[in-house]
């Protein structure tokens, strides 16, 4: 009795500190800074995606967590390339698509050095389960269109504001 009672407590003592530390590799409440947005916006923007029809690329997103050592933030990002026609403007090429990026916090702000994204089709889960850990991979498998209509909305507003000037 005694010895199933210690493998009990011992198992249970190995799966809190295994849920633990699945949980400590990401933090959901950092906080960065204008700056720091401003400098994932701007990568987004130019070094993910190109423009298919000479238009201008607009992205959003959200952060769904870093790593403990603030090395890579896991993101969802939306972006999409606007062009003019003769009569209105068009949305040309476009993603919506979890990431990865890798960074190195500097004195001065964020640098982002490279990016990944799962691949498509039959290799999504496998990529997604290998690039993120296990409770941003639960976020990805799970992101509602409500979000993704919340980024929509906030890359219109971009598009809008940036037409005015």
């Amino acid at each position: 009795m005694k010895s199933k009672l210690n493998l009990l407590a011992g198992t249970l003592i190995l799966l809190l500190l295994t849920v633990g530390c699945q949980n400590a590799a990401t933090t959901n409440h950092v906080s960065f800074s204008d700056k720091d947005t401003q400098v994932i916006e701007e990568y987004l923007n130019r070094e993910v995606m190109e423009p298919s029809f000479g238009g201008e690329v607009f992205s959003a997103y959200e952060i769904l967590g870093t790593d403990d050592n603030a090395e890579k933030i896991y993101i969802w990002a939306l972006i999409l390339e606007y062009y003019k026609t003769d009569t209105a403007l068009e949305v040309g090429t476009g993603m919506s698509v979890p990431m990865v990026l890798h960074v190195e916090q500097t004195e001065d702000s964020l640098q982002i050095s490279s990016h990944t994204m799962p691949r498509d089709g039959s290799y999504y889960q496998e990529d997604v389960e290998t690039l993120f850990p296990n409770n941003i991979q639960s976020k990805i498998f799970d992101y509602p269109s409500k979000h993704i209509d919340k980024l929509s909305d906030e890359l219109d507003n971009k598009v809008e504001k940036e037409l005015e000037k």
